[in-house]
């Protein structure tokens, strides 16, 4: 392919499957530093021209996506594989810039000259990878930075630069010790002299200030408890088809149970959630939905917060609505903002209708236009309803945090996925938005994960029967939260900084070689 040698396809290909191991189901923090490491080894070494950077740069890439993202098959094959391969141009795009900038000295390095040529490697990962997450609205989920979930020491950066931040240092590190390799290589042959490698001790200070930082952060919060909330979330497990909803019937018998031995067992109860809309239908033209509803709450759920489509005229929108107050009360209603690609959603349909066919009906819901924050009629708790991806959406938990709510909420469906990895890696990706807001996250699923996470990402309790060694059966979690005042993070305030200084980064970086040229 356009003169590859084969080593060049097999480390681009190791570099994919790499970055796959750092995600759910393997979850393996030290793969998501490493993974890097073939392909811009082998890019610094060989130099491949900008056609066999980008061809490089895509293989990666679409050997990634397509074993990350294998769950899609649930749903999609045709959508799973066309989706994959475009994604794959961002990791291109990423491989040409890394080639690009080593330069045209293939024998010369300096640790100048690296730590100039690692940062500008990382800053354009970080700024392909935002690229992926905004075009077309975006599939942003399994950036470098989510592999590294489970070392909370590294992750508490998060609300300072969100994910993007944490990825920055985990490139930055691999890319380090990417060019330390090539630079002994080099020492080693004789073709260039041994000096004092103040590269790899820039690599160890970023490391350490950022594990300092974590330190700080997980071992002294300083949090004081405003408000204590019971809460319960009920995961009821009905079986889904992508391509007929489930029964309503059935649906409220499976939520009707699991809350009544929720209520049974705790009490009457703050705030009950269920999950996302499972029905095929809109909660105002089903009754018998609305009488289980008034039916939980008489029995001892103050309030109510469930998942629903909600019909009007034309539109149909995916929503949350909470039932909370006196009887008769309207329910405050929240529309989700931001739609799934080739899910509820068919980009470029209008043209092309026959892409309708490659997802489940019903994929052109109409997306709300702001992000809402509901208040609890007794306790005056204010939560920030979620519903379904959102909570791996950076952006929208973003908007929804600077309206300072106690509490995050989110109400999805990951049974469309069965036994895949796609409800771990949702909750990976989920655990994030606690980090980034410093705010609780309260996850409400029908089959997939239904957890607690504190602000520092620890899932602090999840449904699972032992029984069955299995998070994806019926069940609940309960309990007490303190919530404390709510506070704007820089994260929270400022956003992606660390994106646009990385662009800046990449665009001086670009004009340098201009120059050169």
């Amino acid at each position: 392919m356009f003169g590859i040698p084969t080593v060049g396809l097999l480390c681009a290909g190791l570099t994919g499957l790499a970055l796959t191991l750092g995600f759910a189901p393997f979850s393996q923090p030290l793969a998501g530093w490493l993974a890097l490491i073939p392909l811009a080894y082998y890019g610094v070494r060989e130099r491949p021209n900008i056609q066999q950077s980008f061809s490089l740069g895509w293989f990666a890439g679409a050997t990634h996506f397509l074993t990350t993202f294998s769950w899609l098959t649930s749903v999609t094959t045709a959508g799973w594989f066309v989706l994959c391969l475009y994604m794959a141009i961002y990791p291109a795009l990423w491989f040409v810039l890394w080639v690009r900038f080593a330069g045209a000295d293939v024998e010369r390095m300096t640790s100048v000259g690296n730590i100039r040529h690692v940062a500008l490697g990382a800053s354009a990962w970080v700024l392909t990878e935002w690229l992926r997450g905004i075009v077309f609205s975006g599939f942003g989920w399994n950036e470098l930075g989510v592999s590294q979930g489970n070392l909370l020491l590294l992750a508490q950066i998060a609300d300072l630069g969100g994910v993007p931040f944490v990825t920055w240092v985990v490139a930055f590190g691999g890319l380090t010790l990417t060019l330390t390799a090539r630079r002994f290589e080099l020492e080693i042959r004789g073709t260039q002299k041994w000096k004092p490698r103040w590269d790899f001790t820039a690599g160890v200070f970023v490391l350490g200030m950022t594990m300092v930082y974590g330190a700080r952060a997980v071992l002294h919060p300083n949090d004081k408890a405003v408000h204590t909330l019971s809460y319960a979330a009920i995961q009821p497990a009905v079986p889904q088809d992508p391509w007929r909803s489930a029964g309503i019937a059935k649906v409220v018998e499976e939520l009707t149970k699991g809350s009544r031995v929720a209520l049974t067992q705790s009490g009457p109860i703050d705030l009950m959630v269920w999950p996302e809309s499972l029905a095929g239908t809109g909660w105002r033209e089903e009754p018998e939905f609305q009488k289980a509803v008034q039916k939980v709450r008489r029995e001892g759920a103050r309030s109510l917060l469930t998942g629903s489509l909600d019909i009007r005229g034309a539109n149909t929108f995916n929503s949350a609505v909470l039932f909370t107050g006196g009887e008769g009360r309207p329910p405050q209603v929240y529309d989700k903002s931001h739609l799934v690609i080739m899910g509820e959603y068919v980009p470029l349909a209008g043209i092309f209708p026959w892409l309708r066919k490659l997802v489940p009906p019903g994929g052109d819901l109409t997306a709300g236009e702001i992000s809402g924050v509901f208040e609890l009629a007794e306790s005056g708790v204010r939560i920030a309803p979620l519903i379904c991806f959102e909570d791996s959406v950076a952006r929208v938990v973003r908007r929804a945090a600077q309206k300072l709510p106690h509490l995050l909420v989110n109400l999805t469906n990951d049974a469309w996925f069965g036994r895949s990895a796609e409800a771990e890696q949702h909750l990976e990706n989920a655990r994030f938005r606690a980090i980034e807001t410093r705010l609780p996250l309260l996850r409400a699923t029908n089959d997939g994960v239904t957890a607690l996470i504190s602000p520092r990402g620890v899932v602090i309790g999840q449904v699972w029967d032992s029984e069955f060694q299995s998070y994806q059966r019926p069940g609940f979690i309960s309990g007490e939260l303190d919530l404390t005042r709510p506070k704007v993070t820089i994260y929270t305030q400022w956003g992606n900084w660390i994106v646009g200084v990385s662009m800046g980064l990449v665009f001086l970086g670009l004009i340098r070689l201009t120059n050169k040229l």
